[in-house]
């Protein structure tokens, strides 16, 4: 009896050895099978941002080869239109100074005339009318002809261009159109009194 007892914890202890091996190789088995998967997820997972970084960066050089381009269009379009606006300033400053100019010279001749005015002593214009009868002939009556078809139109024109114009002739200083010696001629007796009171009655001609 003694001998099988022996025996039989024997076998149990065997069978327990046996056992707790087989449980020890499955656990072992579970732990590499558990630690290749952990691998395998970690290396996928490095895949996986390595690809997204990639992604990442092509886009990021993809926008910033965009945002270069529109700031560079930018930049050409924002030139053009600065000498646009210059180039519209530029030639607004010309016709305004053309403008003032032309507004400065029209004064100037108005102020003229009205210093002339005030200065010149009173001149007989109804002498000047008789005076005129004889270079109506030429002239027309309303100072609107040609004399010979050569001379300037007189009407219209201002005292003292007439009067300095007629005293010119009377020097022999002025001959326009070879006019010289036919006025010298027809003036040469008149008074500068006179010449003044003719001129002032030219001026009446529109």
């Amino acid at each position: 009896m003694k001998k099988i007892s022996l025996f039989s914890l024997i076998v149990s202890a065997l069978l327990f050895t046996a056992c707790g091996e087989k449980v020890k190789d499955e656990a072992k088995a579970v732990t590499n099978t558990v630690s290749e998967a952990t691998a395998s997820t970690v290396d996928a997972a490095k895949d996986k941002a390595a690809e997204t970084s990639k992604i990442a960066k092509e886009k990021a050089a993809v926008l910033a080869a965009e945002a270069k381009e529109l700031a560079v269009k930018a930049a050409k379009e924002a030139e053009e239109l600065a000498v646009k606006i210059a180039a519209e300033a530029k030639e607004k400053a010309e016709a305004a100074a053309k403008i003032a100019k032309a507004k400065t010279e029209e004064i100037t001749e108005i102020v003229k005339k009205k210093v002339a005015e005030v200065t010149t002593p009173a001149i007989d214009t109804a002498k000047g009318a008789t005076l005129y009868a004889k270079c109506a002939g030429c002239h027309g009556k309303d100072g609107k002809t040609k004399a010979l078809g050569k001379s300037v139109v007189i009407a219209g024109q201002d005292i003292s261009t007439l009067s300095a114009s007629m005293k010119e002739y009377k020097a022999g200083t002025r001959n326009v159109n070879g006019m010289g010696t036919l006025m010298k001629a027809q003036i040469k007796d008149t008074s500068d009194a006179d010449i003044d009171a003719l001129a002032a009655y030219m001026a009446t001609l529109k």
